[in-house]
């Protein structure tokens, strides 16, 4: 039985089989002359009485089904035909939401922090990949926090610039203290007590073969 979508007053309701059409009109409810009527196959709204397969609304009249047809400028209406529920698409294996994609940027700085920070005692290695881990951290960040639904991979950027900055720190520590133990004599050495035993009598052999050098010379 076919479904029918009506507007009386101004307002919209359905759908209605032919049967109910009929009581609405035999009531006084539904005026086939002036309220229109619409199905799913037809283009547009039209008056119950244009279209054949109602005619007068008369349950004793043959149906005679009407080829649709496109709609006149004299037809248009404010109302819209309802929508059918969209088939829900099959999901795509090769989708990727763009969220998941890691930002390059992140990955390098979190790769040259860490090696950064496990090459720190090699200044000449471990300054120039500190900085660039710096750098590219923040150019991440930054990134990530203007477009997130198109970058993701703050926490490799995070990762990348706490191990470049203590890469860093513990580079310039390591490098100031060679300086300051570079400068002391032995007898100064004997009396920094921080410095492991074996450190000192490394120095010591170090000092008194470079003391022989100079005496050669």
């Amino acid at each position: 039985m076919s479904q029918w979508y009506y507007a009386h007053d101004g307002k919209q309701s359905g759908p209605v089989p032919i049967s109910e059409l009929q009581r609405l009109a035999a009531n006084g409810e539904f005026d086939p002359e002036k309220d229109l009527v619409w199905q799913e196959g037809l283009p547009d709204w039209k008056p119950a009485s244009a279209i054949p397969e109602l005619g007068s609304l008369d349950p004793n009249q043959a149906v005679v089904p009407e080829a649709a047809s496109p709609p006149s400028a004299a037809e248009t209406t404010p109302y819209q035909p309802p929508q059918s529920q969209p088939a829900q698409a099959a999901p795509n294996k090769s989708y990727t939401p763009t969220g998941q994609l890691k930002s390059g940027l992140a990955v390098a700085s979190m790769v040259c922090g860490l090696v950064a920070f496990l090459t720190c005692f090699v200044w000449c290695l471990s300054i120039p990949l500190a900085i660039a881990a710096i750098i590219t951290g923040h150019m991440a960040s930054s990134r990530i926090t203007r477009d997130p639904a198109q970058f993701a991979g703050k926490g490799f950027a995070r990762a990348g610039l706490i191990t470049g900055y203590l890469g860093l720190l513990l580079c310039l520590l390591y490098t100031a203290a060679i300086m300051y133990v570079a400068t002391r004599t032995p007898e100064q050495m004997e009396q920094i007590d921080w410095l492991p035993q074996q450190f000192k009598e490394q120095f010591q052999e170090a000092f008194d073969k470079q003391q022989e050098r100079l005496n050669e010379r």
